[in-house]
C-alpha cells in the first residue's frame, strides 16, 4: 500500500496506519509518509501524521540529509528542495 501513497494516493495514510505500520514508515527510495503527503499537497494526511508520531526533532530538516529551506534576506523562502524544483 507504501507504493500507492508514494504514487499519490496519499489518502491511503489512513488506513495504511490503522493495519498498524508506523507513521514513521518510508517508501522504497526512503521518502517518509509525511514527506509524501506534503509533497502532494494532503494537509489533513500531514495533520494525522503529526498526532500518531513525534517529528519534533525533524522540524530543522526535509530529510534526514537536506536542510529545510532558508530565508533570504526579502523574506521569502529560497528554493532548495531535494527535488530541485524551484
Amino acid at each position: 500500500m507504501i507504493d500507492r501513497i508514494a504514487d499519490g494516493r496519499t489518502d491511503l495514510v489512513f488506513d495504511y496506519l490503522g493495519e498498524g505500520h508506523p507513521a514513521t514508515s518510508k517508501d522504497g527510495h526512503g521518502a517518509s509518509l509525511i514527506e509524501l503527503c506534503a509533497y502532494y499537497g494532503d494537509v489533513s494526511a500531514i495533520k494525522f501524521l503529526l498526532t500518531k508520531a513525534n517529528h519534533c526533532n525533524r522540524w530543522g530538516t526535509i530529510s534526514d540529509s537536506t536542510p529545510a529551506p532558508s530565508m533570504d534576506t526579502g523574506g521569502s523562502a529560497s528554493s532548495s528542495s531535494r527535488t530541485g524544483r524551484t
